[in-house]
């Protein structure tokens, strides 16, 4: 076949060209989407145009130092109600991998919280916990977990009925038919938040310090989306995949493979192949520099990558189709991660817990959030924005030390690194490194002349790594919805375009967790969809 570009596409001698299903993107969601396919029976190929598996979820080395890309902390999949449970275990994964419990699942202080206040693991020490700090929201602090942990535990339950799912959000559809276990389904954080917690802004940041591993904005986070992820971390714990979280990619990749199932490296799609009636047939692609067009055929395309990314492979008509229902999502929030090795272990100067939260003393209100991308805008001056510590040598992390790892992450955008040329660029993000180097060192005296090395990614490394469009690394913003709760969500693996599924986080809901279950409903889906059945 010859691609648009009128060059000859080729099939090399050692593969096949035909497959039941073809992946792109290795990241978790496409690397769940391939070994559940495969395992399913299907012959599967898994195409990614990076050197390795992984994505955001990787671990590399800089200098002496490890260095976890992204995947800080995530909720405990050997709970039954973890939305990673059922993907993780049908694929013998789970157990592939240490998940490292990381203790409380914040200290958090600045801001209107003031003194350290622990955020400790379990419902009930929450509560407790809450209320010893803020005894006359008792009441209110009751109700709000009471909600989180209905909502988490009902999601969790119905999340192991894969019959009842054909798209990643039906659990939280099904809510509908709980009654009390939902309330509130267009409410934003801030509204339930004020409904429970009044105006005690202390309390808030109290529940939701760490807003920024979902959205930076209380008032437009889904209210829904917060009490399952929150709820999921003080219900089952934060874990940490011990020495990285490239250990659990290649745990899918090696469950892939010995399901049967191909592997590609550096190899970059350029084209989705269709019909005459519409549906897709295949794919093009072509070496991470480009030339040497390959041309395989599989009847169910699934993608792991953005749909904005994903629109240049298909032809005029089908294009447009495929991104109609995206034309109103806005992108996530973006982050910058500074992650250091030091000389001596962050507990030597007062860093004890496995998550930090650092709230500036600008921060008034917790939904002051929303100013902290806008800082970065500009080089930096007095004010930080609000932080959040990652200190794996707090606990058994694997990564190794001296140097002990240390990671600090924040909001960031891609429009403020936008225009800048290379020698802008580096300086501005040197000025930034530096500032919280100086930051954390008036917190935590000693800390700036223990650092030894230090990497800065900021939301142009995202873009330009993962081909993240302006740097998004949560797919869509998690928005209330604006239809009644009998609407149910918009958001699927399923497309506009028949046998052609997104396996990302874009296919659901933002987070690791929230790639691997899209990754697996886009499986499901993919093969409902097949002609033959592999289940």
């Amino acid at each position: 076949m010859t691609d648009a570009a009128g060059v000859e596409a080729r099939t090399p001698p050692s593969m096949s060209n035909q497959y039941d299903a073809i992946v792109i993107g290795a990241g978790l969601g496409g690397l769940t989407a391939a070994a559940t396919l495969a395992k399913a029976g299907c012959r599967t190929l898994l195409i990614e145009r990076n050197y390795g598996v992984g994505g955001a979820a990787s671990t590399y080395k800089a200098g002496d130092v490890t260095i976890e890309a992204s995947l800080h902390e995530t909720t405990d999949p050997h709970s039954p109600i973890d939305p990673k449970h059922a993907a993780l275990a049908a694929l013998d994964v789970t157990d592939k991998v240490q998940w490292i419990a990381a203790g409380s699942i914040y200290d958090v202080r600045g801001g209107p919280i003031g003194p350290s206040f622990v955020l400790p693991t379990g419902i009930s020490a929450a509560r407790d916990a809450l209320v010893d700090r803020f005894p006359s929201l008792r009441v209110g602090i009751t109700d709000l977990l009471g909600d989180m942990e209905r909502i988490t535990t009902s999601i969790g339950t119905l999340s192991q009925h894969q019959g009842a799912l054909s798209d990643p959000l039906l659990t939280i559809d099904a809510l509908k038919d709980l009654g009390p276990a939902v309330t509130g389904w267009r409410r934003s954080l801030s509204q339930q938040l004020q409904r429970t917690l009044g105006d005690n802004e202390a309390a808030k940041c109290a529940i939701a310090a760490n807003m920024l591993f979902w959205h930076d904005d209380p008032d437009s986070l889904w209210w829904i989306l917060f009490a399952l992820a929150q709820g999921g971390n003080i219900a089952s714990g934060i874990r940490f995949v011990h020495g990285g979280s490239q250990r659990l990619s290649n745990a899918l990749a090696k469950s892939m493979r010995g399901a049967g199932g191909q592997l590609l490296l550096r190899r970059t799609v350029t084209q989705i192949l269709f019909d005459d009636s519409g549906a897709p047939v295949g794919v093009v692609h072509e070496g991470k520099q480009g030339g040497d067009p390959v041309e395989v055929r599989a009847p169910i395309v699934v993608s792991g990558v953005a749909p904005s990314i994903m629109a240049p492979m298909l032809p005029n008509g089908t294009r447009e189709r495929f991104m109609a229902p995206y034309a109103s999502s806005p992108l996530s929030i973006s982050l910058f991660t500074a992650t250091f090795g030091m000389a001596q272990p962050p507990a030597h100067f007062g860093l004890g817990s496995y998550t930090t939260m650092l709230l500036p003393e600008w921060m008034r209100s917790l939904a002051d959030y929303r100013r902290s991308a806008d800082l970065l805008a500009a080089m930096p001056g007095e004010a930080m924005p609000p932080l959040a510590i990652a200190n794996y040598s707090a606990i058994d992390s694997g990564l190794g030390g001296p140097p002990y790892s240390l990671s600090v992450i924040g909001v960031d955008r891609m429009a403020n690194w936008h225009g800048l040329d290379a020698e802008s660029y580096e300086a501005k993000r040197a000025a930034w490194k530096q500032a919280i180097i100086q930051s954390l060192d008036r917190t935590y005296p000693g800390f700036a002349s223990a650092v030894e090395t230090s990497v800065f990614n900021t939301a142009a490394s995202i873009n330009s790594y993962l081909g993240a469009p302006q740097g998004a690394v949560y797919g869509f913003a998690p928005l209330p919805p604006s239809t009644p709760i009998w609407h149910g969500s918009a958001r699927t693996p399923r497309t506009a375009i028949d046998r052609l599924f997104l396996s990302s986080a874009y296919g659901g809901y933002g987070g690791y967790s929230g790639a691997i279950w899209s990754g697996a409903t886009a499986a499901r889906q993919a093969l409902a969809a097949l002609s033959v059945s592999k289940k």
